[in-house]
């Protein structure tokens, strides 16, 4: 199979391979992939024809053997598709249908396949995408392969892990330009505009940041920041999360503090208890372990650093990463997903102290950074190359 930019062939043959024997277990004569322009629902084209669905719901549809047949949303697209994925075949969603039946052409080459059971897969799958496939295909039985996939591309080949090892690395690259843009009187927005500017001169291919500033650190969405357009002043601790897509579509993370000045001594000290958790959580990765023992470790290091465990909506302390922002496995206690070589791993245990208004907990500091990992077959091995420390400028 000829490669594309990004993905040789031997490994898009390897993937689809992988794919066609989860189609045969399941009985499935086709499959029919879905991808939109979410972060986190636009991987699974991108792992099977290195499409990056760049605006607009798309799909495609690969059957047991014989061509596969990606379905866009304009010529345009289409053109683009031609010159740089891997789909056999590109056809144009017609403009009526992309509004009122936009899988009526999925259904008619399902049809002309003569497959009686059809798998779907796609997150990213919207409820009038949904029904259309089921109306255009309602003899036919449809079997869901999300999970199934979701496990495939849990775990990376070698050419996955190169092309995560260059994606945190780029947004280490970008960390470090952007810290040297913060200073009393700067604009936080301004900071992340540039730095923006640089991601993409480096070959980011997409951008999200989330930035949170003043006197307390925390975490906030971007849409926050504009709304407060923070001018930095001294004293100031400053909580800042990249996750950018380097060329080839995979995500890296970054999440750091920079304090303004001297960080308060509380702020280190809960920082440096989240390094310890990462530390002990990474040394439960290894062939054969569960999942669940990393949260357990780094629960257990932050109430050994006197914190009351990790605070984190829904008990998880990272997740996996990949052509999707946020991939299995959810790190969190119980999880009983054994570890295999080649799993991706991105750690982010956090505590909350109560220094906020009033001492109230609910307003007090989140104290939180990122460590990247990847499991090999004698353990793990570190992506991340940032310092465990508060960053001083």
């Amino acid at each position: 199979m000829k490669g594309t930019r990004y993905i040789s062939g031997q490994e898009l043959t390897r993937r689809r391979q992988r794919v066609r024997e989860e189609m045969r277990r399941a009985g499935a004569g086709v499959l029919v992939a879905f991808g939109s322009p979410q972060l986190m629902a636009r991987g699974l084209l991108r792992w099977l024809a290195d499409w990056p669905t760049p605006v607009f719901e798309e799909y495609l549809v690969m059957p047991l053997e014989g061509p596969v047949t990606l379905f866009v949303h304009d010529a345009s697209e289409a053109e683009f598709a031609g010159a740089c994925c891997a789909a056999d075949e590109v056809r144009v969603i017609p403009a009526a249908d992309y509004v009122s039946d936009p899988c009526r052409g999925a259904a008619e080459l399902v049809r002309a396949l003569g497959a009686e059971r059809a798998a779907t897969a796609g997150r990213g799958m919207s409820a009038a995408f949904r029904a259309s496939l089921a109306q255009n295909l309602a003899g036919t039985k449809l079997i869901s392969l999300d999970l199934r996939l979701e496990r495939l591309r849990m775990v990376k080949s070698q050419e996955e892990v190169r092309l995560s090892e260059a994606a945190v690395k780029l947004n280490e690259e970008v960390f470090r330009h952007y810290a040297g843009l913060v200073k009393p009187g700067g604009r936080e927005l301004d900071a992340v505009a540039e730095a923006s500017r640089f991601a993409l001169s480096l070959g980011a291919e997409e951008l999200y940041w989330m930035s949170a500033s003043g006197p307390v650190p925390g975490l906030a969405l971007m849409a926050q920041a504009r709304e407060r357009t923070h001018i930095w002043e001294k004293r100031d601790c400053h909580c800042i999360i990249l996750e950018h897509a380097a060329a080839g579509g995979h995500m890296g993370e970054t999440t750091h503090l920079i304090s303004l000045g001297r960080p308060k001594e509380e702020y280190a000290r809960a920082f440096a208890a989240v390094g310890e958790a990462q530390l002990a959580a990474a040394g439960k990765i290894r062939p054969g372990a569960r999942v669940g023992e990393l949260a357990a470790a780094a629960e257990e290091a932050l109430r050994g650093c006197g914190y009351d465990g990790c605070f984190t909506p829904g008990g998880a302390i990272g997740h996996g990463q990949g052509a999707d922002v946020w991939e299995i496995p959810c790190i969190a206690a119980g999880n009983e997903t054994l570890i295999e070589p080649g799993m991706r791993f991105n750690l982010h245990p956090s505590v909350r102290l109560g220094d906020g208004p009033a001492g109230s907990l609910r307003q007090g500091a989140v104290i939180t950074s990122c460590d990247c990992w990847i499991s090999e077959e004698s353990g793990a091995r570190r992506l991340s190359s940032l310092p465990r420390e508060i960053i001083e400028v």
